[in-house]
């Protein structure tokens, strides 16, 4: 998920998946790297992170391209 233009904010699930897929974890860092490069902000969430702390997050990445 993530917003183009110019806030470039990419939101990363890590599920159970990076656990377990060792090839779609390496293929995960190697996205966020891209990203990051092509100067995207990427938060990554978990299942633990609760809601309003992701929001407060993006609200944050937000924040910093203004």
């Amino acid at each position: 998920m993530g917003w183009e233009g110019e806030w470039r904010i990419a939101i990363e699930y890590d599920g159970d998946h990076h656990r377990t897929d060792e090839r779609q974890f390496a293929r995960d860092i190697a996205r966020v790297e891209r990203l990051e490069a092509a100067d995207w902000i990427v938060i990554r969430v978990t299942a633990k992170d609760k809601p309003a702390d992701v929001l407060r997050r993006i609200r944050a990445a937000i924040a910093r391209r203004a």
